[in-house]
């Protein structure tokens, strides 16, 4: 064999072993193991695929009780400083059927010089909770406005809304109809004055 040939040759060798080291070897498809899930898991997953864990939905009976006190602050021209009380024993079968509320409140407003600026009750329409907060609107049945005379407020609507804080003290908020505000069943404004003393219960 003269040099040339021999010299192909080796090179044909080398590059034949190249190719055998770089070539991947064959990858056995990973096998996975899936522990078996007992009956009662399964059975458990099964259900929560077709139905709420909760049966009531977390839509069941809710409620609001209580008395706060607050001071109208200078947000409140020309009643800055005068004491606000509102009562309110709302409760419903279910959070999303208005229908069955029922329930009763009170608002007592009083200016500084001791002089009734308004007081009124009525009759709770509509109840909503979220937590720790609710919203409860209603229609005035009994009234009296020194304050304001030739305003009706007898048929008129209002939203009340509190926030249950336990001891750290709660909040509330109002929205009153007969000033032309807009007031929907179960809509109101967030709780946005502290009390000064009282209790709100939230439960639902």
């Amino acid at each position: 064999m003269n040099r040339r040939l021999a010299t192909a040759a080796v090179s044909l060798l080398l590059l034949t072993a190249t190719a055998a080291v770089a070539a991947p070897a064959a990858v056995a498809a990973p096998t996975t193991t899936v522990a078996p899930v007992p009956a009662a898991q399964a059975s458990a997953a099964q259900a929560s695929a077709t139905e709420p864990a909760d049966p009531a939905g977390g839509f069941g009976p809710v409620s609001v009780r209580g008395t706060g006190n607050t001071v109208l602050t200078t947000a409140f021209q020309g009643f800055e400083g005068d004491p606000v009380q509102i009562s309110v024993d709302a409760r419903t079968s279910t959070n999303t059927d208005p229908r069955g509320t029922a329930g009763h409140f009170h608002v007592r407003h009083v200016h500084t010089d001791g002089r009734l600026v308004a007081d009124f009750e009525g009759d709770i329409t509509c109840l909503a909770v979220g937590g720790r907060e609710a919203i409860a609107t209603g229609v005035i049945t009994k009234s009296e406005a020194p304050w304001f005379p030739g305003l009706e407020l007898t048929g008129q609507k209002v939203a009340l809304s509190v926030e249950d804080n336990g001891r750290r003290g709660d909040r509330m908020g109002w929205v009153w109809g007969v000033f032309g505000q807009p007031v929907s069943d179960c809509q109101g404004t967030v709780p946005f004055i502290r009390t000064t003393s009282g209790d709100f219960s939230v439960r639902g």
